[in-house]
């Protein structure tokens, strides 16, 4: 996504123009588009870049040179000293598996290569071969600073919750440098800090899961973390069906019960993970899991029902979510209690 896109999408009813306190950037980086703004800091979008590509080293599972790539490759009964980073994400994973009764599991790189997402070649398998990946997750045991794999094919994978975690992490050093104003995006990960000049909140576009180039609705946020989870970003063609990359644990297939999850977070990380979940368990079960587990966390669940789609949302957007016109005749928007 380019830059103009990203600022068309997420900046809706901004009528911010060239301004030379802002540095606007934009680099490719985890595999995906970064982009973002800050006021008065002009070396912001170097400071994100490179840290992006320190938790790129850390946490990529696509490259056997990083630290998780390490330990996807340790044998058996081989207890591997993890870094701080990586213990973060595992421990928040691990909270989000509990929580969500598997629904989010970060040993799931088995089954993202059996379907062919590694190779960006898609793959049907067998059920036999989805058993088999399915008896691999979870075979690990952590202690503290530590991993011990039980299973050697056992393999994480932290794509649903390390863009998250570095957008935390570029927020940190930004307001480290006294940057109060600005947003950062990692590939749809992203965090809105304070507010554009002349603004309360920034007015955020929520796109339409069906044509990911329209905005279906728009909500205002400041000081917060946005993540959307749908299978319309990222996917596989085999005979000619579409089946995206986010993986159900319990079939070891790829979800299908929302069109979009996103979820409006104090943390990237928290967003990244969490919206990841609550598209694999459905709207019932994402809903139970929001009312037991996160009753501060904003979320907007996107359904196909047979004549419209519907929204469904938080308490707390209730009256903070605006259905964009040429969308109040396909989509319904209702809020469910806590």
């Amino acid at each position: 996504m380019k830059k103009a896109s990203i600022l068309l999408l997420l900046l809706i009813g901004c009528t911010e123009v060239v301004d030379p306190e802002i540095c606007e950037f934009e680099f490719e980086t985890m595999g995906t588009v970064a982009g973002g703004i800050a006021y008065s800091y002009p070396d912001a979008g170097k400071l994100v870049e490179a840290t992006f590509d320190s938790v790129n080293t850390t946490l990529s599972s696509w490259t056997d040179d990083s630290e998780l790539g390490a330990l996807n490759l340790a044998s058996a009964d081989q207890t591997i000293i993890i870094s701080s980073w990586l213990n973060t994400c595992l421990t928040v994973s691990e909270e989000i598996h509990r929580n969500s009764g598997g629904a989010f599991d970060p040993t799931a790189g088995p089954l993202m290569r059996l379907w062919g997402f590694y190779r960006r070649q898609g793959h049907l398998p067998s059920e036999t071969e989805i058993d088999s990946c399915l008896a691999l997750l979870g075979g690990y045991l952590h202690n503290q600073n530590s991993v011990t794999k039980t299973h050697a094919e056992t393999k994480f994978d932290f794509g649903g919750i390390a863009k998250g975690f570095a957008v935390d992490r570029a927020v940190a050093n930004l307001k480290a440098e006294g940057v109060k104003n600005g947003l950062i995006d990692l590939g749809g990960n992203i965090y809105f800090l304070g507010s554009p000049k002349g603004r309360d909140f920034w007015s955020v576009g929520i796109k339409d899961p069906l044509n990911k180039n329209q905005i279906v609705a728009r909500v205002e946020i400041s000081n917060k973390a946005v993540a959307t989870s749908g299978a319309y970003e990222r996917f596989v063609e085999i005979d000619g069906v579409r089946y995206g990359h986010i993986m159900n644990p319990a079939t070891g297939k790829p979800a299908t019960g929302l069109l979009s999850a996103t979820v409006i977070a104090d943390s990237g990380i928290i967003a990244d993970g969490l919206s990841t979940a609550l598209f694999v368990l459905g709207p019932e079960k994402a809903i139970e899991l929001l009312k037991n587990h996160y009753p501060d966390v904003e979320a907007i669940l996107i359904v196909q029902d047979k004549e419209k789609a519907r929204i469904s949302v938080t308490p707390g957007l209730r009256g903070n979510i605006e259905l964009l016109e040429e969308y109040r005749d396909r989509y319904l928007i209702s809020s469910f209690s806590r």
